[in-house]
């Protein structure tokens, strides 16, 4: 009988245990993902930033990997470039162009909502050059990043990728 009690007395011991320690690494993981999405909200708010896609998402097809044609969206000083390959169908296309989706130029109808809940950050903008190009970037906490861009002349295409700060030396091209 003494040895049941104390088997039962030892699991029970050993079950609280595993909880608390189960409880505190959560715990820490927690602390751990809302200090990066405080580091990604100072990022954001610098205004000086860069996206670097590493997946491309066209409208009706599968996912394309972009190790070997990376693209980016560089955002500093109420300005963005963008120099991103596109795979999908294209409505309009001046001849001798790239086929990619490039623009420069100045931000304008700039909005940025944060949910700290989820700790996501939506980032949305236009960029006037030879187009209207409409940018929509969905940051997550840990500096992941998807971007839905929409033009008139090309079917929309999302990519996914991370942000990284913008070192000012390298603003122009790549």
């Amino acid at each position: 009988m003494k040895s049941i009690l104390k088997k039962l007395i030892g699991s029970f011991l050993l079950i609280v245990l595993v909880t608390g320690v189960s409880a505190q690494k959560k715990e820490e993981r927690k602390e751990k993902r809302q200090k990066a999405y405080q580091e990604c909200l100072q990022l954001i708010e610098s205004g000086e930033f860069k996206f670097e896609a590493e997946k491309a998402y066209p409208q009706g097809g599968s996912s394309i990997d972009l190790t070997t044609n990376y693209g980016f969206i560089k955002i500093s000083e109420n300005k963005s470039i963008g120099d991103l390959p596109f795979f999908g169908r294209a409505y309009r296309m001046d001849y001798g162009a790239d086929g990619g989706i490039n623009f420069e130029g100045e931000i304008l109808n700039k909005k940025l909502t944060r949910d700290d809940k989820k700790m996501k950050v939506t980032l949305s903008y236009e960029v006037k050059d030879k187009e209207t190009y409409t940018v929509i970037m969905d940051i997550f906490s840990k500096k992941s990043a998807s971007t839905i861009i929409r033009t008139d002349s090309k079917a929309h295409i999302s990519y996914s990728g991370q942000i990284t700060e913008l070192k000012k030396e390298n603003y122009k091209g790549k």
